[in-house]
C-alpha cells in the first residue's frame, strides 16, 4: 500500500510539472504571436510614414521645378530668345532651359490649340506675303449644318496702296438659309489643312500687294472652332512656341511647360471704329 501511494505521488508530480511546462510553452507562443503582430503593424506604419514623407518631398520638389520652369518661360518670352541652351541656367539650385521654335513659314498653318473661341479674333501676319492667294478653313469636321452650330467666317485684309491704308473684307457663311438674309458669300464644304480636317473653306482669295495682316473672326458661333489657312506660297512666321524644362539635380524631378506667342491681336474696338482720312462723306 505504501509503495502504491508513493508511486501515485510520483505520477501526480510528473503530470503537474508537464502541465506547467505545457502552459509555459503556450505562453511563449502567445507572446511571440503578439510580438509578431506588433512588429508587422509597426513596420507597416513606418513604411507608410516613409512613403508619405517621400511623396510630400516629391510634391514640394515638383512645385519648385514648376515655378522655375514658369520663370524661365517668362524670361524667354520677354527676351524673345532661348535660355540655358548650350549653357547651364540655374535658379535656386534648379537647372532650367527654354527652347524657342518659330511657327509658320510653310504653306499650311493651323492656329495653335486648334480652336478659336467665340468672338475672339485671330491675326495672320502677311508681312512680305504679297500678290498671292490664301484659302481659309474653319469649323470642326462633322458639325451639324444649322444656325446654332455652323459659324460664318469674317476675313479682313489690311494693306497699303498709293500711300493709303485700306481694307478688303470677306464674309463666308456655310448656312445658306442665313446667308440669303445676310448676303454673305457661300462657303465650300470640307477640306484638309495642316493635317486637320475642316468642315468649310473659303476658296482662294487674292491678296493685295503690300498686305500687312489678315484679321479672322468667327460669327454666329457658340462653341470654339479650329481655323487654318493655306497659302499659294510659304506663309511668313506667325510667332514662336517656347518649351521650358526645369530639373532638380539631386532627385531628378523635372517639369515642363509650353506656350505659343502669336502675332499680337488688334483690339476688339478695331471692328467698330469708322475712320476717314478726309471727311465722313468721302
Amino acid at each position: 500500500m505504501t509503495f502504491f501511494c508513493s508511486k501515485l505521488v510520483v505520477v501526480m508530480k510528473k503530470r503537474f510539472f508537464q502541465s506547467r511546462l505545457n502552459q509555459s510553452g503556450q505562453a511563449v507562443l502567445v507572446i511571440l504571436l503578439i510580438i509578431s503582430v506588433l512588429l508587422v503593424v509597426g513596420l507597416s506604419i513606418a513604411s507608410r510614414s516613409v512613403t508619405d514623407i517621400k511623396i510630400s518631398q516629391q510634391s514640394q520638389e515638383a512645385a519648385r521645378a514648376l515655378w522655375v520652369a514658369q520663370a524661365g518661360l517668362e524670361e524667354a518670352i520677354k527676351t524673345n530668345a532661348t535660355v540655358g541652351v548650350g549653357t547651364t541656367a540655374s535658379l535656386g539650385g534648379i537647372n532650367y532651359s527654354v527652347t524657342k521654335a518659330d511657327i509658320g513659314g510653310v504653306t499650311d498653318f493651323v492656329f495653335p490649340g486648334n480652336f478659336l473661341p467665340d468672338d475672339e479674333p485671330a491675326i495672320l501676319s502677311l508681312a512680305g506675303y504679297t500678290g498671292k492667294q490664301l484659302t481659309f478653313y474653319w469649323g470642326k469636321e462633322g458639325t451639324p449644318n444649322n444656325a446654332e452650330t455652323t459659324p460664318a467666317l469674317e476675313v479682313t485684309i489690311i494693306y497699303k496702296s498709293g500711300g493709303n491704308y485700306l481694307t478688303n473684307r470677306y464674309v463666308y457663311d456655310p448656312y445658306q438659309s442665313r446667308a440669303t438674309k445676310t448676303y454673305f458669300a457661300n462657303a465650300s464644304s470640307g477640306g484638309t489643312c495642316g493635317g486637320v480636317n475642316f468642315a468649310f473653306n473659303s476658296g482662294p482669295i487674292d491678296i493685295p500687294a503690300s498686305s500687312y495682316f489678315a484679321r479672322l473672326k468667327l460669327l454666329f458661333n457658340d462653341v470654339p472652332q479650329p481655323i487654318g489657312v493655306r497659302g499659294s506660297a510659304a506663309l511668313p512666321p506667325q510667332g514662336s512656341c517656347y518649351e521650358s524644362t526645369a530639373t532638380i539635380p539631386e532627385s531628378g524631378v523635372s517639369r515642363k511647360l509650353q506656350q505659343c506667342q502669336l502675332t499680337d491681336t488688334t483690339p476688339a474696338i478695331f471692328d467698330y471704329v469708322l475712320f476717314s482720312g478726309k471727311s465722313i462723306t468721302q
